[in-house]
């Protein structure tokens, strides 16, 4: 190996822990040990609902009411995986579904007023750190930023690239 790929190598290795770091980082934050997260996570919980519900609530927190179609373009999901989440969190009470006023064959949906504001609570907690990060990036940055989440999103969707078996990973074999 040359001695430029290998100190190439040993960049990429340390730029790797660094980011493993971080993510844990980021990851604990997220989860924080307020009242307000434990709270709402109860509340979930013992309505028969999981993490995988939160992504909604959390949309709904950044736009407002809105119908599935709108609300699952934003999560990325098809329309009837949202439709069905929302379902689930309209029987455990934290959202409600009103027919659209300018076409009442579309329904809107909006939080539960009895969990409204420990559902918005919970969700600026968790989203005012992103929103004073991208602030803080220029819009240049930003689209570097957000271009690095994209792909490692991607790459994780996929399954990543395959494993290399060579120096820099050690342990990464085809069988693992």
């Amino acid at each position: 190996m040359s001695e430029d790929r290998f100190a190439a190598d040993a960049s990429v290795d340390a730029d790797m822990e660094t980011m493993v770091q971080l993510m844990g980082r980021t990851v604990r934050g997220m989860k924080g040990g307020h009242a307000e997260a434990e709270d709402l996570i109860r509340r979930v919980k013992d309505a028969g609902l999981g993490p995988r519900h939160v992504p909604a609530l959390m949309q709904l927190v950044l736009h407002g009411p809105a119908p599935v179609g709108v609300l699952a373009r934003h999560m990325a999901l098809s329309p009837a995986t949202v439709s069905q989440l929302l379902g689930e969190l309209q029987r455990g009470g934290f959202v409600e579904r009103r027919p659209d006023e300018r076409d009442r064959r579309r329904m809107i949906v909006s939080l539960a007023e009895a969990h409204r504001e420990t559902i918005e609570r919970f969700a600026w907690r968790r989203l005012r750190p992103l929103r004073t990060t991208l602030e803080a990036l220029t819009p240049v940055e930003r689209r570097h930023f957000l271009h690095g989440w994209r792909m490692l999103a991607e790459n994780m969707e996929r399954g990543g690239p395959p494993a290399p078996d060579g120096p820099g990973c050690p342990g990464a074999g085809p069988d693992l």
